[in-house]
This record gives C-alpha cells, sequence and structure tokens, in this order.
C-alpha cells in the first residue's frame, strides 16, 4: 500500500528533524504496546522552546488513526493531552505537554488528597470529549497524568487518545475496542467486538479508577469478570472500601451495569461541587436502604448458621462423621448463597502497576 500521506521526517543520533522543527530526545517515560513516549528538548528553527515536551512514537498506524489524531489536534478539550504537533513518518510523532508521571505512580497519600480534584478534571474532560461526540474508551490511572505547577499546585490531565472513537461509530459498528479488561465496562466484549456503545462507557471506567485509586484494589482481574454485571456485588465492595460517603455514591452511580442509569458528565460534575442536590440524597437514601437490606441478610444468614451448630451440638451421636459432615456442608452453603454479594478480595488485592508491556521499536535507537 502507498503511504501517500507520510511525510518525509528524519532521525539521527536522537534527534527527530521535520521542517523546521526538531527533537532532542531524552529519557523514556512509558511504553505501551505499539508506541513509547520520551521526555524531548524542542527547537523551533534552532531556537530551543522555555519547556520540555512528550514526544510519542508510534510504529504501528494507518491513515484513519493519523487523520483522527489531526481531527483532535483542533479541539483542545479541557484537561487532556491533546496532541501539538503530528507528523507521519516511518513511524508517526506526537508531541503533547509534558507532565511528571501517571496516577500510577503517585503516593496514594497524595491520591486521597486530591481525589476530588482528580475526579472533577477528568469529569471536565469528559464533558467537553462527549459534546464532541467521541468516547475516549479507556480511562484509566495510567492514563490520567500530573505535574505540579508554578503555585505548587497539582495539575491533572487526561491522556492517551489511541482508543478513542466518534460516538456514531459507536452507536451503528462493531468495534474491536482495546480497553483495559479491569476498568472496562461490562457492555464492552473484551477480545471481541462490542456494538451499541455509548459515552457511559467512560462514566463506568472513571468511577473504577477512582475506586482503584482510593481503596489502592482492583476489583475485578481476569478470574472474576463474571462479576461485572453483578450489581450488588459491585455496591457492596463499594460499600466496603471506599469510606468516604461522598466519593462512595460518586462510584455508585457511575458502577452501574445497566449503562442507563449511569450518571453523565455534567452530573458527576456538579454533585462534586453540591454534594447535598436532589439527585444525590435521593441516591444516597436508595443506597442506605440497599445496604440495611444486605446487612439484615447476613445477619439471617449468621442465625441461621448458629442454629445448625447447635444441632450439630446436640446430637447424641457425634462419633458419626458423615452427619457431622453433612450438616457442616448443609451450614456452609447457607452462608455461601448468602455471601456470594461480597467478595473479600484479599486474593485479588494488589497495588496499582502499570499494565502495558516494553516494546522494542525497530530501527530507532536512543
Amino acid at each position: 500500500m502507498q503511504n501517500d500521506w507520510k511525510v518525509q521526517v528524519s532521525h539521527e543520533d536522537g534527534i527527530i528533524k521535520y521542517q523546521n522543527i526538531e527533537y532532542r530526545i531524552g529519557q523514556i517515560l512509558g511504553s505501551g504496546a505499539s508506541a513509547k513516549v520520551y521526555r524531548a528538548e524542542k527547537f523551533i528553527n534552532k531556537i530551543k522552546q522555555n519547556e520540555d515536551v512528550a514526544l510519542r512514537i508510534q510504529n504501528r498506524y494507518f491513515k484513519p488513526n493519523y487523520e483522527l489524531l489531526n481531527q483532535l489536534k483542533n479541539f483542545r478539550w479541557k484537561n487532556t493531552t491533546y496532541p501539538i504537533e503530528n507528523i507521519a513518518g516511518g513511524f508517526l510523532y506526537t508531541e503533547y505537554e509534558l507532565f511528571e508521571g501517571n496516577l500510577s505512580q503517585l503516593e496514594t497519600e497524595k491520591i486521597k488528597n486530591n481525589i476530588f480534584e482528580i475526579a472533577k478534571t477528568i469529569a471536565e474532560a469528559l464533558f467537553e470529549i462527549h459534546n464532541s461526540k467521541f468516547i475516549h474508551f479507556d480511562v484509566k490511572p495510567d492514563n490520567i497524568v500530573y505535574k505540579i505547577d508554578q503555585q505548587q499546585k497539582f495539575k491533572f490531565a487526561l491522556c492517551d487518545f489511541s482508543s478513542i472513537q466518534p460516538l456514531d461509530n459507536a452507536l451503528t459498528q462493531e468495534l474491536f475496542i482495546e480497553a483495559t479488561p479491569q476498568f472496562a465496562p461490562p457492555e464492552i466484549e473484551i477480545q471481541g467486538y462490542s456494538i451499541n456503545t455509548d459515552q457511559s462507557c467512560d462514566i463506568w471506567s472513571l468511577g473504577m479508577s477512582l475506586y482503584n485509586l482510593y481503596s489502592e484494589k482492583f476489583m475485578f482481574t481476569q478470574d472474576n469478570l463474571d462479576k461485572k454485571k453483578d450489581q450488588d456485588f459491585i455496591d457492596s465492595i463499594v460499600d466496603r472500601d471506599i469510606q468516604d460517603q461522598k466519593l462512595k455514591l460518586l462510584i455508585q452511580q457511575s458502577l452501574k451495569v445497566q449503562k442507563d442509569e449511569r450518571i453523565n458528565a455534567k452530573d458527576f460534575i456538579d454533585q462534586i461541587k453540591n454534594p447535598q442536590n436532589e439527585r444525590n440524597q435521593t441516591f444516597q437514601k436508595q443506597s442506605s436502604y440497599k445496604s440495611t437490606q444486605f446487612s439484615q441478610s447476613l445477619v439471617q444468614s449468621t442465625k441461621a448458621i448458629e442454629l445448625k451448630k447447635q444441632e450439630i451440638v446436640n446430637q447424641q451421636n457425634l462419633i458419626k462423621i458423615p452427619i457431622l459432615q453433612s450438616l457442616i456442608e448443609e451450614a456452609s452453603k447457607i452462608i455461601q448463597n448468602n455471601s456470594n454479594k461480597i467478595d473479600n478480595n484479599n486474593a485479588i488485592t494488589q497495588k496499582r502497576q502499570k499494565q502495558s508491556c516494553l516494546l522494542d521499536i525497530p530501527n530507532i535507537i536512543f
């Protein structure tokens, strides 16, 4: 196939040259399945610019990817690392604003101290993306970057638009969406084609990211992805692991199995600013009622187990192991049936960590 959209780009000794622009490659900042991101000094007409930039170098791409990135460049969405330059050569070079790292690399204490600023910032980014009729499709801690500004305050932004799709495509076409399983909503087929998805996908992923950042746990792993469609399981895990009530409500309103029940980006922002609004109070009452029901169910199951234990004690012939074993198994089934809505997560608890793998990009060495 003729790559007629490509332009002449030269790279030698860690320097990328394109027309009057020159990038001098520094340390590697991150790596994914098809790209690496480097810190770079930028020169225009041989004049060094005041700030370094992040340069993403992608080795696999197609003409539609390049055209879409150029389209995104014109939006300049709030709180995003939008493309500044897209240079299509033998590789696709994309310049972004430089940040210090992503939230998977930030200390938990600093994350918790800024959790609502993170939530509001990313919701504002999604609000603008959704208003432009796009879906990000890969909101996760790895794709939220941070830096400290001149006022010594944290600045956060949403990055990595490699999975982005126009809303029209998501509604009408079967899409192979390269989303991250731990943060993708139940309607997205992992390693398969999804259809009739919409912008509520991003809201789910934001809610799951906030859960992960605050609790330092993954709610879902490869072993329990089927639980994504169990609303009671999701609500009970959030109720157990998130102590902050305001954050808990935001997350629970985001993690709805039925996508049309999820909060939208605008209401998400409003509830952070005005937590006592009518919708929030209504949802809080509903959550409290469901939590009470679940607690009562747990109490009932506990009483049932105690009764079974008493029956065992009252047996005249406890030496008959088969009878004792049968009663124990029956009691175990009762507690299992009543506690399957909540998982202790001990087996899947793990620190946030980078999910991407290293990639050796051919024919380019820095």
